[in-house]
């Protein structure tokens, strides 16, 4: 995975961070991991297509997230719900959508889909097309995590035309909100 897709992530994470939950976010490191992983308390999905095809995961503690959505909404959270899950979703979306941005002004048009949520503790997940760039934050909320998993697209052949646009565009687009994957909690 090139560096340039990890930096278009880094920068965005901390001004979307800071904008947003008025607090600064401090990038700790990053460091090439398996495909595999185990889900914490709380995970967000965005896929990624055009140029560069993969997803994006962010992984939040259950404190980190409940502190985020409350300072989101303006008011204490003590367990998720739909807006809260909605705000964290949104956030992760942000972070998402300008790092799209920056991508493409280097040259690599992408779209990205509706945030997936998996609030289930221990789901064990794998990346296709390889290892994934962990890329650690901490702030005064929590931990944030972004496992970023991205490679430039093959061309025609696999949903693409030559432009880079991806022709199943017309599909996220009528994923009019953010899908839940709800299991039991431990």
């Amino acid at each position: 995975m090139k560096e340039e897709y990890v930096n278009a992530f880094l920068v965005p994470a901390q001004l979307v961070w800071e904008k947003e939950l008025a607090c600064p976010l401090e990038f700790v490191g990053a460091e090439m991991i398996s495909n595999m992983f185990t889900t914490a308390e709380l995970t967000v999905i965005i896929g990624v297509s055009g140029d560069l095809e993969g997803s994006v995961l962010y992984d939040f503690g259950n404190g980190t997230s409940l502190a985020l959505a409350g300072r989101m909404m303006g008011e204490a959270i003590a367990e998720h719900n739909d807006v809260s899950l909605s705000a964290v979703g949104e956030l992760a979306n942000m972070i998402t959508g300008n790092a799209a941005t920056q991508l493409s002004n280097a040259g690599y048009s992408c779209t990205i889909s509706p945030p997936i949520m998996i609030e289930m503790i221990g789901s064990r997940i794998a990346t296709v097309g390889g290892a994934q760039i962990l890329a650690t934050f901490n702030s005064e909320l929590g931990e944030l995590n972004i496992r970023i998993s991205l490679k430039e697209s093959q061309g025609p052949g696999n949903g693409f035309n030559k432009g880079g646009k991806c022709i199943r565009r017309k599909l996220l687009a009528r994923l009019s909100s953010p899908l839940k994957v709800f299991g039991k909690k431990s």
